[in-house]
């Protein structure tokens, strides 16, 4: 069966504008034949119960993240579709720690360039995310991933990059009720956003520098001479590397740090990511017609209202939590049947989903049509009447005939 890489849509003349589908996309062109995986830019993480892309099918079986997604294919495979299967014992492991150190350290730089800085977001990411995204994900998803991104980039301490909050701390400062006790004459000039921004990049500048090279110097120490940062072919690690360097090589970003560092302090890593990148997807829309691509199934009307409704059910307190696929436990990663076991609570958090779209769908119609019966006068409210009103209706005739 042909299996199914599902990831986001293109952006910055790459195949996908994050940085793990990208590392996905790698991977399979390094262990797949082209016949026997199609890459579908569904952009649209509801694609499956996971509510995550990468995502693979396989049959009824969905498996979402990188690190998930090379699992099944070794397990699977028995090691024929498993880069690191050449890999020494010791090279496994520190294929092993470079992975998880790529992720842990490379996305919050990304985090921070795409999402965090609002120049970035507005005038690159988010114009790039609504040409990929389809009616209602592109009023919600964009909002949805950037407060992601900045959850997961607070604790380097850059959060004033966000000029949109940055903006809303000087508005509360000015609005303060001391602030307002102070005459006008005496109080400081308003913040602009041109002296906002000043002031950040000169602070931001030399944090920006050192999370950034803590990330980038180990990689070109690890890499130096050689073609691959571990063994004579490429590995998880090597993927994972690659999608994360591509993305970051972005020229087209306004404040594009992480490329510059790239190209002015890490020259060797830049240009092995670069020819890495180009020999494994090509170089523009050249590059993504060759690629299997698949082009994503229209959805319909019911599936739209499905999605408006899942998205209100996912801002409500309580059941919103549990609406989300945080519930899912990844155990027994190590076992064949981990698969099997996964797609079955995945299933189990499905018919709940639906479960609480149903009854909102069917709460939303049965007011929207007793507000509809009720305009039409098909339908009347029982009126309450006190206890003495019917004996005032009929008077001093009703008293004598026993009606009052």
């Amino acid at each position: 069966m042909v299996l199914e890489l599902h990831v986001w849509g293109p952006a910055f003349e790459l195949p996908s504008i994050d940085a793990q589908c990208l590392a996905s996309i790698f991977y399979f062109r390094q262990c797949l034949h082209s016949d026997d995986w199609v890459l579908v830019p569904s952009s649209d993480p509801g694609v499956s119960a996971h509510g995550e892309l990468p995502a693979l099918r396989d049959g009824d079986i969905w498996v979402a993240g990188y690190s998930n997604i090379i699992n099944y294919l070794r397990t699977t495979s028995k090691g024929k579709r498993d880069l690191d299967n050449n890999l020494a014992a010791q090279q496994q492991a520190d294929c092993t720690a470079l992975s998880a150190f790529i992720i842990s350290r490379g996305q919050p730089l990304l985090d921070l360039c795409l999402y965090v800085s609002s120049d970035n977001y507005h005038d690159c990411t988010r114009p790039a995310l609504a040409g990929i995204l389809s009616w209602p994900n592109s009023w919600i998803i964009p909002q949805r991933l950037r407060e992601q991104a900045k959850k997961r980039s607070e604790h380097l301490g850059l959060s004033s990059l966000d000029m949109d909050a940055a903006q809303e701390d000087e508005d509360k400062k000015e609005n303060a009720s001391l602030t307002a006790q102070i005459p006008k004459s005496l109080r400081k000039p308003r913040q602009t956003i041109t002296s906002l921004l000043i002031r950040n990049q000169q602070r931001n500048r030399f944090r920006l520098n050192a999370v950034t090279e803590d990330f980038m110097e180990p990689l070109a120490d690890i890499l130096g001479d050689k073609d691959w940062l571990l063994g004579d072919h490429a590995s998880s690690a090597d993927c994972l590397a690659i999608g994360y360097l591509a993305l970051m090589q972005t020229l087209r970003l306004k404040h594009g740090w992480l490329g510059e560092s790239l190209r002015t302090k890490h020259v060797k890593l830049d240009e092995w990511a670069r020819r890495q990148a180009s020999q494994a997807v090509g170089s523009g829309l050249e590059g993504s017609s060759t690629l299997p691509l698949q082009v994503p199934a229209p959805r319909s009307f019911p599936a739209v209202c499905h999605e408006v409704l899942a998205a209100c059910i996912g801002f409500l307190p309580v059941i919103g939590t549990r609406f989300s696929a945080s519930e899912i436990t990844y155990k027994h990663k190590n076992r064949d049947n981990h698969a099997r076991t996964e797609h079955l609570q995945l299933a189990r958090l499905q018919r709940q989903r639906d479960l609480y779209v149903e009854i909102l769908a069917s709460t939303v119609t049965s007011v929207g049509l007793g507000a509809w019966l009720l305009h039409k006068g098909m339908l009347r409210l029982p009126r309450w009447t006190g206890p003495g009103q019917s004996r005032r209706r009929f008077g001093e005739a009703g008293t004598l005939l026993g009606l009052g």
